[in-house]
Order: structure tokens, then C-alpha cells, then sequence
């Protein structure tokens, strides 16, 4: 009876142990993988006024903003508030080499525009946006 609690409990340890090195693995592979995702959009809004009207878009080549063809605008139905932080995947489709801009209006009615993943055939990776009441940062790490 002991020698096959032994060998239960060995098995367990040796389970245990390959679960743990195959979650180490998927860990370290997680960032390569990450940038394989839709496009995610994270916006930091750092400044005194809420972000209202959040419109990510195409642009296809050199072309202007395709507002007339389906899948080329897509509208975030909440506001950022002043302080908060939202992250969205625009359901956006390309058709070649495209751009995406992103487009919101503050609380004060100025409106921006930004380029947030110059150029990209997938529409994948991730771009941080980090809005301050004196400038807009754009990190792009989008395929």
C-alpha cells in the first residue's frame, strides 16, 4: 500500500512539475505572441478634460479616410473620463497597407486627430496613446 501511495505521489510531482515549466514557456513566449492580436488601442487620459467622440479610422495608401465603406470607422461608445484609462480593439477591416488615426473631441470642443499605427497590413500589436493637457504621445507597436 505504501509503495503505490509513493508512486501516486511521484506522479502528482512530476505532473505538477511539467504544468508549471509549460505555463513558464507560454509566459516567456507571451509578449511574441501578444503583437500577433487584433489591434489594441489603449488610451491614458492624463489631461483635465473628459474625451468624447472617439473615433478610430482607415486610411487606405495615400488615400483620404474611407467614412463610405463598411468596417473603415470605428466609434467607441463610452467617453474617457479625466484621469482613466480605456483600452478597445477598433472592429476595423483593411484591404492592404492602411493606417489607423484616432479622432476625439475634449470637453472643450477642440478636436484632434492622430495617427496611431502608421502603416499596418494586419491590423495587429498594440498602440498607447497618452493624452496631457499640453501634447498627445503616440507608442505604436502595431503590424
Amino acid at each position: 500500500m505504501k509503495r503505490r501511495r509513493k508512486w501516486l505521489s511521484w506522479k502528482v510531482i512530476f505532473l505538477l512539475a511539467i504544468t508549471i515549466f509549460i505555463g513558464i514557456i507560454i509566459g516567456m513566449a507571451y509578449p511574441t505572441i501578444d503583437q500577433f492580436r487584433s489591434l489594441r488601442i489603449t488610451i491614458h487620459n492624463q489631461s483635465d478634460f473628459d474625451l468624447t467622440n472617439v473615433n478610430a479610422s482607415l486610411v487606405q495608401g495615400e488615400g483620404s479616410v474611407n467614412t463610405g465603406r463598411d468596417g473603415s470607422v470605428y466609434k467607441l461608445k463610452k467617453d474617457v473620463a479625466s484621469g482613466k484609462k480605456v483600452k478597445f480593439a477598433p472592429r476595423l477591416r483593411p484591404s492592404g497597407e492602411s493606417s489607423v488615426h484616432l479622432q476625439f473631441t475634449d470637453s472643450r470642443g477642440e478636436i484632434y486627430n492622430k495617427t496611431v499605427c502608421g502603416y499596418t497590413e494586419y491590423l495587429s500589436g498594440n498602440t498607447y496613446v497618452t493624452v496631457t493637457n499640453d501634447n498627445i504621445t503616440v507608442k505604436e507597436e502595431c503590424l
